[in-house]
């Protein structure tokens, strides 16, 4: 999600924090002046610079853990976004596996133990007050790096030695969190969506490299792990032998071993050798082959952070695997479906997103499909209860803004007249709207030859819809009249139409 659609989905007080980042020197204005002055100010807020800057994380180091707890769990999130009581519940599972892993006297065993006990007594000392100020903080750091260990090992050595995440090893309270995520939004690196799916905190789109780069997060476990799937089990062996670390075994038992010993990505892929690095880097869809060995680390590590993936249980209908991954669909992002084994080849992109639509209007929204007659028709119809006229859909998917070529009028208008009954509206679902594209609609609903609706959908909002209806709906079901709708379906409209239809 992007800072213009985050903003549209926050009321004044949340607006008021992202505006205090920046300048507080501004009256409290109202809602739609206060979106128009962080979308004014928007490459501003987004910059490195800035970001970096809000992200020098300074005070108690308790709530400096907790801070950067907060922002890894939420950039490492799909969409870059939860609701808080799964961000909590994240947060606090991660402290508390490194509170058991501190008990746990094999939790280190493939650490260099010379490199652990000098750490544990250097952290020791800057802890006998139990406090690490600012100057020791930075010795800290740099001795960490110096020892090559990662965050990880930090805290589980932190821990054993009763300072994690807080003195005693207690772990962060629920007021603490809320703390922590006011002192996050004043930053203006997270922003809260309240009328978002029941409140989401969101970390922008054009803040998620930024953000990773400032607080030096890598990859997250999950990212780590599909990298190294994509390793041979000779390239694996090659990073465990450069860290002393046993070889052996199945190449589940390789990562696993490189993943719990905690090595930064960047450090383990650099004891490759560099035309290992190139065959890597060519298997990868989309991914550059050229460069110097440092650049193709980058690179890889770069695509796996930026790699879309989501959760599907591998016994899932193929449909649903399509729906999960509609908007990539839309989009055409062909990395992200290639890479994730959801295509094997481009030309299965327009059957899966016609597919994955008709999963979600089937088993998400509960209609039931019209049968098409013939080959030349739209991807999908259904009837509106209320008037039992129909509703037919096409899906376009297009890596660019969709602007409804005169081509697709035509082919619509042909659906249209075809089909043997009156069609109330026809909807086209794209990957983002623009150009002349509400215009041609118009045009297509006076050339119909029965005053059909035109509507356009981002594929993004037909899957919050499914997604959200719930909430608006209270467990009612669906109403297909909320996509009966001549234009453009925005989020806004679709909300203003959802409570209509529930009235």
């Amino acid at each position: 999600m992007r800072v213009e659609e985050a903003v549209q989905l926050m009321t004044k007080s949340y607006l008021h924090r992202v505006i205090d980042s920046f300048t507080r020197d501004l009256p409290k204005v109202d809602e739609d002046r206060s979106r128009e002055i962080i979308l004014r100010n928007a490459e501003e807020l987004t910059g490195a610079s800035r970001v970096a800057t809000a992200l020098s994380l300074t005070g108690h180091f308790a709530e400096q853990i907790l801070l950067r707890s907060i922002m890894e769990a939420l950039v490492s999130a799909e969409d870059h976004r939860l609701n808080e009581e799964t961000l909590i519940e994240r947060v606090l599972e991660v402290e508390s596996k490194v509170v058991e892993a501190a008990d746990d006297p094999t939790s280190l065993r493939y650490q260099n133990e010379k490199n652990i006990a000098i750490f544990s007594a250097v952290l020791s000392v800057a802890l006998e007050d139990n406090q690490i100020t600012q100057d020791e903080l930075r010795l800290v750091g740099r001795l960490s790096e110096k020892l090559g260990l990662n965050e990880h090992t930090k805290h589980i050595v932190m821990a054993q030695l009763g300072h994690f995440p807080k003195t005693g090893n207690d772990l962060h309270s629920r007021g603490d969190f809320k703390d922590a995520l006011i002192d996050l939004q004043r930053r203006g690196v997270v922003f809260y969506c309240n009328k978002l799916e029941g409140g989401q905190y969101v970390v922008p789109e054009e803040i998620v490299g930024p953000v990773r780069d400032a607080l030096g997060l890598e990859l997250s476990e999950s990212a780590w792990r599909q990298l190294l799937t994509r390793l041979s089990q000779s390239h694996l062996a090659t990073i465990l032998a450069a860290a002393d670390i046993p070889k052996s075994g199945t190449k589940d038992d390789q990562v696993d071993r490189i993943v719990n010993a905690g090595m930064v990505p960047s450090h383990a892929l650099d004891s490759l050798a560099n035309s290992d690095l190139y065959d890597i880097c060519k298997a990868l869809p989309g991914a550059k082959v050229s460069g110097t060995k440092e650049e193709k680390v980058e690179r890889l590590v770069d695509y796996f952070a930026t790699l879309v993936t989501k959760q599907v249980a591998a016994e899932a209908p193929v449909g649903e695997l399509y729906y999960q991954y509609l908007v990539e669909l839309a989009t055409r992002d062909r990395e992200s479906l290639l890479a994730n084994r959801v295509i094997k080849k481009d030309l299965d992109m327009e059957r899966a997103f016609e597919e994955g639509t008709r999963f979600l209007v089937t088993e998400k929204l509960g209609l039931e499909l019209l049968a098409m007659a013939g080959t030349e028709h739209a991807d999908g119809g259904f009837r509106l209860p209320r008037s039992g006229e129909v509703l037919l859909w096409d899906n376009k998917s297009k890596e660019a803004t969709y602007r409804f070529p005169e081509a697709h009028l035509k082919q619509f208008k042909r659906y249209i007249r075809d089909f043997p009954e009156r069609v109330s509206c026809f909807l086209v679902i794209v990957p983002e709207i623009g150009g002349d594209a509400d215009s041609n609609a118009l045009r297509l609903k006076a050339q119909s030859g029965a005053d059909t609706d035109v509507a356009l959908i981002t594929a993004e909002n037909l899957r919050w819809v499914a997604e959200d209806w719930g909430r608006f709906a209270g467990g009612k079901p669906f109403d297909p009249e909320v996509f009966n709708h001549n234009g453009v379906l925005t989020r806004r409209v679709l909300e203003q139409r959802m409570k209509l239809f529930l009235g």
